[in-house]
Order: structure tokens, then C-alpha cells, then sequence
């Protein structure tokens, strides 16, 4: 089965931070932020979303509290 990868933008309700978010088969697998500006679909897929895997974590935890953008 290939990997179905999907990158989206997220906001976080509480502090309205924007979040670069990747999702393998519908399991958020890396994160990337926050970020002053929403990237285009474009640079999606080139954001480093491994650099800081607590990030991840606190995402995980937290999905809830987080809006997808557009």
C-alpha cells in the first residue's frame, strides 16, 4: 500500500498561531510552526515538519484545539 500524504494548514483556536501540519493516511506524522504566514500548497511538502518532534507531541495532544485553514 502506498503512503497517502497529506499537508494542510492549521490554527490553533487559543492563541490563533498557524501550524504547517503533515498527515500520512489520516495520522498526523509531522508538524511545522507556528508560522507567521499561511505558506502556499507549494512549499508545503519542503517544511522541515521533523525539526522538533515535542512540537509534534503537543499537537498530538492538543488536535482539538486546532482549525483547518481554508
Amino acid at each position: 500500500m502506498a503512503i497517502v500524504t497529506v499537508h494542510q494548514v492549521w490554527r490553533h483556536a487559543a492563541t490563533n498561531e498557524i501550524w504547517a501540519v503533515r498527515l500520512d493516511h489520516d495520522v498526523l506524522t509531522g508538524v511545522f510552526g507556528p508560522i507567521g504566514v499561511t505558506p502556499s500548497a507549494e512549499v508545503l511538502p519542503g517544511l522541515p515538519y521533523e525539526e522538533h518532534p515535542d512540537d509534534l507531541e503537543w499537537v498530538i495532544r492538543s488536535a482539538e484545539s486546532f482549525r483547518l485553514v481554508g
